[in-house]
């Protein structure tokens, strides 16, 4: 019998930083969707007054990380010299290519009354010719992002194309991010044209040609679901292509030598530095 639905992943608590998040990739069963090799829900929690989110220095190769919230705010700093603060809405994307060191913090206005935190931060691996670029910073505001009507249904792209909307943000490779608000008892055709999609349950369960994901999950879709026209009851994010690569901690890579060299190099800090935020910095791990 045919499904829509080839692989369900449950959320796994992570510490990250001060906090915690929900990851969804990578799973020992399904270590990627596409070039998406890292996908973390944070939160939605409510931050008591004097307490934030820090996410101290680390580093990261050959990947580009995106960080999109529907709640509360962060501030992004990174050795390229940025320094944004994430709103809801809009979209961070960093290449950290040859090598790139960040921190992810609270906004501190924010810290002296309780704070909402609720996001998605995703890592996509770099194709081969691209993991040794030059390390960028792009921030797109949430003006800028194409969002439709579907119905009372909508879709925001946030990265990539589909649906007949592109992104400022194109990646690396093929893909899309995109977040779907369904009305209640609404759907949304899958258009878009990939050969690996995924879809995260992150407000209340959902249907996918009527077979149920719950809440928090991620549902990797069969390829007969990836087709346009296909009706998914669908909530809040898709994506798509790449594969091949090593994983080692924050470091992502073709050639596990290069992994190995990243390790030296973080271990006895030859990393680029952020300006104005490079201490406390996490130290590699030892296993």
């Amino acid at each position: 019998m045919s499904t829509a639905i080839e692989h369900r992943i449950d959320p796994r608590e992570r510490p990250v930083g001060t906090g915690w998040v929900r990851r969804l990739l990578p799973y020992r069963t399904r270590r990627m969707v596409g070039p998406f090799i890292y996908a973390d829900v944070i939160g939605p929690e409510t931050l008591d007054a004097g307490l934030g989110i820090n996410v101290d220095a680390h580093p990261h190769i050959g990947l580009s990380t995106m960080t999109y919230l529907f709640d509360g705010r962060l501030v992004h700093r990174d050795s390229t010299g940025a320094v944004q603060t994430i709103e809801p809405g809009a979209v961070n994307w960093m290449t950290a290519g040859s090598g790139v060191t960040h921190t992810e913090r609270s906004h501190p206005d924010d810290l002296s009354s309780p704070s909402t935190m609720f996001g998605l931060q995703t890592w996509v691996a770099l194709p081969s010719e691209g993991e040794e670029l030059e390390p960028s910073f792009q921030h797109t505001a949430a003006t800028a992002v194409p969002t439709e009507a579907i119905g009372k249904s909508s879709v925001r792209v946030a990265a990539g194309s589909g649906w007949g909307l592109e992104s400022p943000v194109t990646g690396s490779s093929p893909l899309v991010l995109a977040e779907l608000t369904l009305d209640p008892g609404g759907a949304v055709p899958v258009e878009v044209d990939l050969p690996e999609l995924a879809v995260i349950a992150l407000k209340g369960d959902l249907r996918i040609n009527e077979e149920p994901v719950k809440a928090g999950q991620i549902a990797v879709l069969s390829p007969n679901t990836n087709q346009p026209g296909r009706h998914g009851h669908r909530n809040r994010s898709g994506w798509g292509a790449r594969g091949g690569c090593t994983i080692w901690w924050n470091f992502v890579h073709s050639d596990p030598d290069r992994i190995e060299h990243a390790k030296d190099e973080w271990a006895n800090q030859r990393f680029p530095r952020v300006p104005n935020d490079h201490d406390p910095y996490v130290p590699l791990p030892t296993s």
